[in-house]
């Protein structure tokens, strides 16, 4: 029922012209985003989070972290000695290690035997590697980065809609609502006297099988449904990238995590400029000429754009894809 809402949203999408982002019609009047307005919303809120999860996947830190636990010369020498206190202490070392960021660690032999298995107990985004000693394999190890609490904060933080973990259909933990303790099964529910559309991603839980995320996102106001759904979805985007934004103070000395953030979370193009100048931290150059709001060709596409300036003179511009 959730994956119903996506549907209208893929059906409006189609109602737009290429490269007018505004979904006008041949006759030039601007087509309504209407019914289709909440599932436009529930699509973007619901990328943004899918793509926070893919981060915790396959990130830069994720791989870093991998890393630290495939090349760690203690690690591969207890469990080649198939000593699992050794192993144990090893992986204590590597989970509360004070530089890097790893919430559960599972090491098992070759033959699938657990060695160790130390972390937190609900934990999203496992990745699985091999243990390797000179070529051969001899064991293998569970990893994750991130638990259900940091990503529900993640998602607050970029977002800002309520959100609840289920496992087996069970509530382990809400951020921003009382959702309630079984997993429902509407597309909308008023929490705390709130109404919202519902949006249920599953993800992978550790060390396997899934968890269920379920976003609530505000119904739209009729000041919304009266837009194209392209200019909801840009809305919804400048909203996220604003909210991003402020998580970096100060944002001058952080424009590469925040341009990096925002592209891995929304799939933006963010170039940062003083007058005609990208400094340093920019998504490339960006076009020679670059409006403060409306669409512009560049690197073959057509891009909506918007741009702010919370840290003058440098102004922020945000390239989004127009649909085709």
């Amino acid at each position: 029922m959730f994956r119903r809402l996506m549907a209208v949203a893929a059906a409006a999408a189609v109602c737009l012209l290429p490269g007018s982002g505004l979904g006008a019609s041949a006759s030039g009047a601007t087509l309504a985003c209407g019914p289709a307005t909440l599932a436009t919303l529930t699509a973007l809120d619901s990328s943004v989070a899918t793509n926070i999860y893919r981060g915790e996947l396959g990130g830069s830190e994720t791989e870093i972290d991998l890393s630290h636990v495939g090349t760690s010369a203690a690690l591969l020498a207890a469990v080649a000695a198939d000593n699992q206190a050794s192993t144990l202490t090893v992986v204590k070392q590597l989970v509360y290690h004070p530089f890097w960021h790893i919430v559960r660690l599972r090491v098992l032999d070759a033959a699938g035997k657990l060695l160790a298995d130390v972390g937190g107990a609900y934990v999203i985004a496992p990745v699985s590697r091999p243990l390797k000693q000179n070529g051969r394999v001899i064991g293998s190890f569970v990893m994750s980065v991130q638990d259900d609490t940091g990503f529900t904060k993640l998602e607050s933080r970029a977002v800002g809609d309520p959100i609840a973990i289920y496992i087996g259909g069970r509530r382990i933990l809400d951020l921003g609502a009382d959702f309630p303790l079984a997993q429902p099964t509407s597309a909308r529910l008023t929490l705390d006297g709130t109404s919202y559309g519902l949006v249920a991603d599953t993800y992978n839980a550790f060390p396997t099988g899934t968890l269920v995320a379920v976003i609530a996102v505000p119904a739209p106001t009729l000041v919304q449904e009266s837009q194209s759904c392209a200019s909801v979805s840009l809305a919804e985007t400048e909203r996220v990238v604003k909210r991003i934004a402020a998580r970096f103070d100060p944002l001058a000395a952080r424009y590469g995590n925040f341009v990096e953030t925002v592209h891995a979370d929304t799939g933006a193009v963010v170039v940062v400029r003083i007058g005609l100048r990208a400094i340093a931290g920019s998504e490339g150059p960006g076009p020679p000429a670059l409006p403060q709001t409306g669409p512009v060709s560049y690197q073959g596409k057509i891009w909506s754009v918007f741009s702010f300036a919370p840290t003058p003179p440098a102004r922020i511009f945000v390239l989004v894809p127009q649909a085709p």
